[in-house]
């Protein structure tokens, strides 16, 4: 009975991990076991969702960045990647590893679904114009899904009106969409559905004032005034010693860091930077 018991766990050990493979590498389940492991000494299942934002986010410090890491194949799938990040998928995993249930290899199915959850129209992988390109669009669907709420209107922020086609204008850029005439005009349609939607954003001149509702874990995105792009950059606000910083994947620093200085000096630190919209975890709002 032993053996045929210890057999049957093999069968469904091998099952459960090659359900995965083609997502989770072998150098990603070594991050993730340790993960699981910072996860269990910080007591993380127990932390209020915005306690483990953080926590999680912290986790990857000095993680090295690297961009492009989702338009490495061709079809398009939930490539994960938790060993070099973007400002992107550092915001996704950490938001995606907040969300399980328990932190062990169970969890590794309910992660992979958030990512897709995170990253893609409804939930769904459908093809290259699925994933939420553009971050105000982004917002508008994890407030959708209620994974996230945008407060930044209630934290400050004036009517913003992006006015996005930089990937439309600039396809030659973008291989999925080069050579295929129907993905650019459904990327041209989601434009044209964002930029027909109101948000919310708070200059950046402003931003100290609104310090004290703007807690640690709120996801950061920064607008632009680059033509055709509503945002440049994303990363989390950190509290420390009372002030307010920024815990993004740098590429200047090329790795995951805290900002040296509070976040409205870093926006001032940048011409292009005009501002941040402000996004709070639904299960935080719900408390």
């Amino acid at each position: 009975m032993v053996r045929i018991y210890v057999f049957l766990q093999i069968i469904l050990l091998s099952t459960f991990y090659s359900c995965h493979a083609a997502y989770i590498s072998k150098a990603d389940a070594a991050v993730l076991q340790k993960f699981w492991r910072y996860a269990n000494k910080h007591q993380l299942s127990e932390k209020v969702i915005s306690e483990r934002i953080t926590t999680i986010a912290v986790f990857f410090m000095n993680t090295p960045y690297k961009s492009n890491t989702l338009n490495a194949t061709k079809k398009e799938l939930p490539i994960i990647n938790l060993r070099e990040l973007d400002c992107v998928t550092f915001v996704e995993n950490v938001l995606a590893l907040s969300l399980l249930p328990e932190y062990s290899d169970k969890s590794i199915d309910d992660f992979v679904k958030n990512i897709v959850k995170i990253r893609y129209r409804n939930g769904k992988i459908e093809d290259y114009t699925s994933r939420l390109h553009y971050s105000s669009d982004w917002i508008y669907e994890m407030n959708r899904q209620e994974i996230l709420t945008d407060i930044t209107q209630f934290a400050g922020g004036i009517k913003f009106y992006p006015q996005i086609n930089f990937m439309s204008k600039n396809y030659e850029k973008y291989p999925p969409i080069k050579n295929d005439c129907k993905l650019r005009a459904k990327i041209k349609a989601i434009e044209t559905t964002v930029n027909e939607r109101t948000y919310h954003y708070i200059q950046k001149e402003k931003v100290a004032a609104s310090y004290h509702l703007i807690k640690s874990g709120d996801v950061v995105l920064i607008t632009t005034t680059i033509k055709g792009l509503d945002t440049s950059h994303m990363g989390f606000a950190f509290k420390q010693q009372g002030k307010t910083y920024l815990l993004h994947a740098s590429s200047e620093k090329k790795k995951i860091v805290i900002s040296k200085q509070v976040l409205q000096e870093y926006l001032a630190g940048n011409r292009t930077q005009s501002g941040v919209m402000i996004a709070r975890s639904s299960k935080a709002m719900a408390k």
